[in-house]
């Protein structure tokens, strides 16, 4: 849910900020000369009335304050996620492997050797060569020294 209001609110700075252009582009200038008489100062006057000049800086100045604080809101809004976020690997989970040695069971007390396996000669011919079955990726043999 806190995703969706600190996306939600980059929407709205986003439109904030288009407002804030238009608005001071709207405004009329003191000599009848820039931007806002190029784009269309005279109808912010028709649309206000002889006020224009009043409404327009009033909504200017609330508009920039908007886009201020909703800009910090932000900042904090994403800095207080990216401490929350885990990280990969957290220090406390990093753990040393020892290599992988095969378990050899300890040895037997009985006196007597054990009897050796009897030999079965092959008596069809061996098929196509089986593949090869990849290895596991070796080790280290010495962990890596802890910091």
């Amino acid at each position: 849910m806190k995703d969706f209001l600190l996306y939600a609110s980059v929407v709205v700075l986003f439109l904030v900020c288009l407002l804030v252009v238009l608005i001071i582009l709207m405004q009329r200038p003191s000599a009848n000369a820039g931007m806002g008489s190029a784009l269309g100062g005279g109808a912010a006057e028709s649309v206000f009335g002889g006020e224009s000049a009043n409404v327009l800086s009033k909504m200017t100045t609330t508009l920039t304050v908007i886009l201020f604080i909703l800009s910090f809101g932000l900042y904090l809004g994403f800095v207080a996620r990216e401490k929350k976020a885990p990280s990969a690997l957290p220090p406390a989970a990093v753990t040393t492997t020892k290599p992988a040695t095969p378990e050899v069971p300890a040895a037997t007390t009985a006196t007597t050797p054990a009897a050796p396996a009897p030999t079965v000669p092959a008596t069809t011919a061996p098929a196509a060569p089986a593949a090869k079955a990849p290895e596991a990726p070796k080790v280290p043999a010495v962990p890596a020294p802890a910091k």
